[in-house]
């Protein structure tokens, strides 16, 4: 009897361990499944949360290496270069010239010999008229009988002499305005006087007259 008691008990201590084995496992898996992730997590948070955090550095748009200043620098040399205005030249002003008109008036004529034409008078500063280029004595002259050669001159009053190279000649019944070579003016302030005469002494008329000055 004693060896089916100590049996029996010997059973209920084996049972006792197994049953607290099986509680401890019970217990270890509980906290394995619930408690053991929600702290590995937290730790692993922590250590995250821990480590510094590096921000990038933003790029600098305006950062070059030193071969691309290198370039700019020339690029920016030679565009100076470029834009160094270039001298204007310069502008010669040319003067055009002028004219003038120095009306003289008109008459008859019917001499075989150098005579006044009346009131074909005027005076002519040449001083006045810049620098002179040309002179020419201009004169309509008409013969009504068209069987003769008439004449006119240009005749410097204040100092008694002809104009030289004046003289204009129409022979025949054909009106014509006859225009002298180049002439010269005396310096200054002068009186002339319009000249006419005749091969046959019949009338010429002297419808206008005139001198033309060409200065710049």
């Amino acid at each position: 009897m004693d060896f089916i008691r100590n049996l029996m008990t010997l059973k209920a201590g084996f049972f006792a361990v197994f049953i607290a084995v099986i509680i401890n496992l019970i217990i270890i898996d509980s906290f394995l499944i619930r408690g053991g992730p929600t702290r590995i997590i937290e730790k692993i948070t922590e250590v995250s949360s821990s480590k510094p955090q590096l921000t990038p550095k933003p790029i600098d748009e305006n950062s070059c290496p030193v071969s691309c200043i290198s370039q700019i620098k020339e690029a920016t040399a030679s565009t100076k270069i470029s834009q160094t205005p270039t001298p204007k030249p310069e502008s010669k002003i040319v003067s055009q010239p002028t004219e003038s008109i120095i009306p003289f008036g008109s008459g008859v004529n019917s001499t075989d010999d150098w005579q006044d034409v009346s009131g074909a008078q005027t005076y002519i500063d040449s001083t006045k008229y810049g620098r002179i280029k040309k002179v020419t004595f201009e004169a309509y002259v008409r013969i009504p009988t068209g069987n003769q050669t008439a004449y006119a001159r240009l005749f410097n009053v204040t100092d008694k002499h002809p104009v030289w190279f004046s003289e204009v000649s129409l022979t025949g019944g054909t009106p014509q305005l006859f225009i002298s070579g180049a002439i010269t003016l005396d310096s200054g302030n002068k009186l002339y006087q319009v000249q006419m005469k005749t091969s046959l002494k019949f009338q010429a008329f002297l419808d206008s007259s005139r001198v033309r000055i060409t200065s710049e």
